[in-house]
């Protein structure tokens, strides 16, 4: 372990690499952002990897069994194409987002990628650089370190999508606040 002399509590070191990767990420994803370009799966794909620092194909081939934040243990299927999968959940979230509903977008990249789990590892916070991206492409900026900061519970129950929701909606007034502030 190591200390974080910002707050005199010790942070393992997997632990800080992790949020290492996941600041090197936001950078990654602001410049997809800034660029106008849009969120492809060859993108989804380099982000998880810079986020895991594995440079293998990082999509899941096998199935596997999570625990839920409620303790309950759910086994994920194998799919034949986690890549189509992903650019449907990706084009989805694209058409939110060109019609008006960043917010719904963000949220609704979010939630979708972390129940497909399309990644061996590293997927929730892949969601959470992806709904990044369309914050910050379609809407307003919020910084990186409150979207990895989110333990949204299981978002297999609507009330936690929900309350998912009202927390990037907080963070992307407070954001928009701040940057008031600033012109």
């Amino acid at each position: 372990m190591c200390v974080d002399n910002s707050n005199n509590q010790s942070v393992p070191l997997h632990k800080q690499l992790e949020l290492i990767r996941f600041e090197r990420g936001v950078e990654v994803c602001e410049s997809i952002a800034s660029h106008h370009a849009q969120l492809t799966t060859l993108e989804l794909e380099r982000l998880n990897i810079i986020l895991t620092g594995k440079p293998d194909d990082p999509w899941r081939d096998q199935t596997t069994t999570l625990t839920l934040p409620s303790g309950r243990q759910e086994t994920m299927s194998l799919h034949t194409n986690f890549k189509l999968i992903a650019r449907e959940k990706l084009h989805y979230a694209t058409g939110l987002a060109e019609n008006g509903g960043c917010l719904d977008a963000a949220v609704s990249i979010y939630v979708a990628l972390v129940l497909a789990h399309l990644f061996k590892d590293g997927n929730r916070r892949t969601a959470a650089l992806a709904a990044l991206y369309f914050l910050c492409r379609y809407g307003t900026p919020i910084p990186g370190k409150a979207l990895y900061a989110v333990k949204p519970g299981d978002l297999r129950d609507e009330k936690q999508v929900g309350t998912l929701k009202t927390a990037i909606s907080e963070m992307a007034r407070f954001a928009s606040r701040g940057n008031q502030g600033k012109t």
